[in-house]
């Protein structure tokens, strides 16, 4: 037991576990602003890891949420064209285990302008990475008569 203990002990550290080696980076080529820049931009993009199915699920909500107008914009320009002016539209968003947006669909009322529309709203969108899988969102947008 003991020894099977050190020997992954010896693996994790030999696979870059440690802190890096300052001789070797001395023949490592300089780097230029322009690396540094693209090292400092792959930072700060980092995504959001969940823990959890619903913390992915909240976490996806609340980026949605941010592009809320947009997303409003797009469901506006739909009512118009299909001359549904206070029809319910629902709009689900499939992210993968990455972060990555999969795709959009609008339940009941497929409409290709639509889900294009949308997934250009939600570009740059930074949803968590996570190992629940899939997740889709629906989120339903609709106007409140006063």
């Amino acid at each position: 037991m003991i020894l099977a203990l050190c020997s992954f002990a010896s693996f994790a550290s030999a696979c870059g576990g440690g802190k890096p080696d300052p001789a070797s980076s001395k023949n490592a080529a300089p780097k230029s602003d322009a690396d540094e820049h693209a090292t400092a931009d792959a930072g700060s993009a980092e995504r959001a890891f969940a823990g959890s199915p619903a913390e992915a699920t909240t976490l996806i909500s609340a980026e949605v949420d941010k592009k809320g107008s947009e997303i409003g914009a797009c469901v506006r320009e739909f009512r118009v064209r299909k001359n549904l002016a206070r029809e319910r539209v629902s709009i689900s968003f499939g992210i993968d285990m990455e972060g990555r947006l999969l795709g959009v669909t609008s339940k009941g009322k497929e409409d290709d302008e639509l889900k294009r529309c949308v997934q250009r709203a939600l570009d740059g969108a930074q949803f968590p990475r996570s190992h629940a899988g899939v997740i889709t969102v629906t989120k339903t947008y609709q106007e409140l008569v006063q």
